[in-house]
């Protein structure tokens, strides 16, 4: 059973990589996966692999699954992306969709990659100008 365990942890480490396992969120994955592989070893094959495969669908699960930012976090998160879109313009809190249009026109012209500008400053331009415009439709 040791030499069961010490296999499924070798294996666990080449394949999900040390930072999987550094998560104590998923530690509880790694040890069903662990006493599965044990299980499996001893005679118990069902239990054994229904373990290592809940174990192995935990760690593979998305993203969006996984403990993220708050609402309120993600809220503030997106009211600092309205301000930096607002400074990068130059515009007001209360700016509106003209206003909003006419700033870009306006630097967008100067800086774009034809005139003299760089890529990454007009797709700059171009991100705060359209995250502005979707905030005011709400």
């Amino acid at each position: 059973m040791l030499i069961a365990a010490l296999v499924a942890g070798l294996t666990l480490w080449l394949t999900f990589g040390s930072k999987a396992l550094r998560d104590k969120r998923n530690w509880p994955a790694l040890a069903a996966m662990i006493l599965g592989a044990g299980l499996t070893a001893k005679g118990h094959p069902i239990i054994g692999l229904v373990l290592v495969a809940g174990g192995g669908a935990w760690l593979r699960r998305p993203k969006r699954w996984q403990g993220g930012a708050s609402a309120p976090n993600r809220q503030f998160e997106n009211q600092m992306a309205l301000a930096e879109a607002r400074d990068l313009l130059g515009l007001a809190p209360d700016a509106d969709r003209e206003a909003i249009i006419a700033a870009h026109r306006r630097l967008i012209t100067r800086n774009h990659p034809d005139s003299g500008g760089t890529e990454a400053l007009a797709a700059q331009l171009n991100a705060a100008r359209d995250l502005l415009l979707r905030s005011d439709l709400h």
